[in-house]
């Protein structure tokens, strides 16, 4: 099975390569403006790194993505100034290649979207759902939506601090919810639930608390 991973190099990214890269079913090619480097290709030499930038459609590295049996996008950024800003940095460089893929081929696409957000993530989240529609639209039933929350992992100690706050507090009777609402998910196990997508097995990320 050949996985195009979008934003390998990243923090999500690096986790699921750890959880996919050693199973011989899957062929993992990596995009991202880096290309990775050294210390990641070193980790994973089963993963072939290609730099490209998104916005800058290339023959050679679109008909790669083109041919794969999924793409997994992993890009995204957490904190922007405004919403025309995440915009430009999540869902604007995915056009081109949206594009391509809805006029041809079978290609699936999974976008690791967003469960909730909290109100200083409102823009976030919004530019989240816009990319939900658009693939929606574009690629139908070839998109397939995951609504992680928190992904934590001690590599990223703030968000790895903030997991096992929450975590505690929705241990205190009346707030259990909180831990529901933003879906707190270690690296480790979203990576597993992208992988049960992978093989056509069901995932409870699949559906929005």
């Amino acid at each position: 099975m050949k996985v195009v991973v979008l934003g390998g190099s990243g923090f999500v990214g690096r986790g699921l390569l750890a959880e996919l890269a050693n199973d011989s079913r899957f062929v993992i090619t990596s995009l991202s403006r880096s290309g990775g480097n050294s210390e990641l290709q070193r980790k994973f030499p089963q993963v072939k790194w290609l730099q490209v930038d998104l916005q800058r459609p290339a023959e050679a590295w679109l008909n790669q993505v083109v041919q794969a049996d999924w793409i997994i996008d992993l890009i995204g950024v957490l904190f922007a100034k405004n919403q025309d800003a995440y915009r430009k940095l999540t869902l604007t460089p995915l056009l081109p290649l949206i594009k391509q893929l809805g006029s041809a081929g079978q290609t699936r696409f999974l976008f690791a979207s967003a469960n909730r957000a909290p109100f200083f993530l409102k823009n976030y989240l919004v530019v989240k759902k816009e990319m939900e529609k658009l693939l929606r639209s574009k690629l139908g039933q070839r998109a397939v939506l995951l609504y992680p929350g928190l992904i934590y992992n001690r590599e990223r100690y703030s968000n790895w601090l903030l997991a096992q706050i929450l975590l505690k507090i929705g241990k205190i009777p009346g707030f259990q919810q909180l831990i529901t609402t933003f879906r707190v998910i270690s690296r480790q196990e979203f990576s597993q639930q992208v992988k049960l997508v992978l093989l056509e097995q069901p995932s409870y990320l699949e559906k929005r608390t």
